[in-house]
């Protein structure tokens, strides 16, 4: 084993053949002009590529797949992405910033207002936008005949397409098909929607079509020098990266409804030489959700801070002390003043934002 360290300290152990641990690839600052002159090649590509979708799609899982490691938090439940997240991705002559971003949905509450946002506003500027959407349950020829994309995709799809941003268009979960030949007529719905500038069909489980897709990505990037390390995962720091992981365990260990009323912060991150110490609040919405997330004699609330620990010391390559503590802002989801205390603050922009029908 061998140490090296990133910008900030963040130490990372890797065995020789290997790849250095997340930590030192996450939050350094980006190349300068000159390095990024010397590390850039002929007909080198940059660029940057929002992946978009509905709740759930597989976005996180597919970002993930592509940087290599579970930097986005990935999990069964929909809407778990709340905020616009970089994972920087160096394809062989090439270097990609996939922007995760939320799930898009009709909004409800001024936290769905302002994961909306993010993810309309996070595919304004890209080179890119990958549009994901589940292959539906189709029964027979007939079925996939008659079937239409639902609405919510297609307003999504509609806000996407009013950036002026070429748009490819990604089909998951292929593999639950019965027949390959069940899967045209729903490209060609989708298809008569929008000029796509490519339809791939792509499977997590079984990483078809996921060459192709790569091929795709890569093939659609400007030229351009590197503007991040090559070493470098993403922008964002490890204090953030905690906070998604001790949320990622209120999905395991909360049930479906209770996370979405939770928040964290990191109310500090200490690194040291042989282990980090870490403190984290977990806020809810009511008082009487607090004891649920504490547990009968702590339990939950330990279950929580113990699995969340081994998650961050996976991405760190080091142990973690980490103290978690529950408390309580009223209402915070409906508050944008909260939310913002909370670390959500809201984004200044004309964005069309989907109100969930009465």
């Amino acid at each position: 084993m061998h140490e090296r360290r990133a910008h900030g300290g963040v130490a990372a152990h890797a065995a020789d053949g290997h790849r250095g641990c997340a930590a030192a690839r996450v939050a350094s600052p980006r190349l300068d002009g000159q390095n990024c002159a010397a590390l850039s090649e002929p007909e080198h590509r940059f660029g940057f590529v929002a992946v978009c979708g509905r709740p759930n799609v597989g976005k996180s899982t597919l970002l993930n797949a592509l940087v290599g490691e579970p930097i986005a938090v990935a999990t069964r439940h929909p809407q778990t992405t709340r905020e616009a997240m970089f994972g920087i991705w160096n394809p062989p002559g090439a270097q990609a910033v996939l922007v995760d971003t939320p799930g898009i949905h009709r909004a409800r509450s001024a936290l769905n207002r302002f994961m909306v946002s993010q993810a309309i506003a996070a595919s304004r500027e890209v080179d890119l936008v990958l549009l994901l959407a589940d292959v539906p349950v189709i029964a027979d020829l007939a079925h996939a005949q008659r079937w239409e994309p639902g609405p919510v995709a297609t307003e999504g799809l509609t806000a996407l397409a009013a950036l002026s941003r070429p748009i490819l268009l990604v089909l998951t979960k292929v593999d639950r098909l019965r027949e390959p030949a069940h899967l045209l007529p729903v490209v060609a719905r989708w298809s008569a929607l929008h000029p796509f500038v490519a339809v791939v069909p792509t499977s997590a489980t079984t990483g078809e079509g996921l060459a192709a897709l790569q091929a795709e990505i890569v093939g659609r990037l400007p030229p351009g020098p590197p503007q991040f390390e090559p070493d470098q995962l993403s922008d964002r720091p490890m204090r953030w990266h905690a906070s998604e992981l001790v949320r990622a365990e209120l999905f395991e260990h909360l049930g479906d409804e209770l996370p979405y009323s939770c928040a964290v912060v990191i109310e500090a991150y200490h690194e040291g030489k042989q282990r980090d110490r870490v403190e984290a609040t977990i806020y809810v919405e009511r008082d009487s959700q607090r004891p649920i997330v504490i547990g009968k004699g702590a339990r939950v609330v330990k279950a929580i801070s113990m699995a969340a620990r081994a998650r961050i010391s996976a991405l760190t390559g080091r142990p973690c002390d980490l103290r978690v503590r529950v408390d309580v802002s009223a209402d915070w989801t409906k508050d944008p003043e909260r939310m913002a205390r909370l670390g959500y603050a809201a984004l200044a922009t004309d964005v069309p934002i989907f109100e969930e029908a009465p």
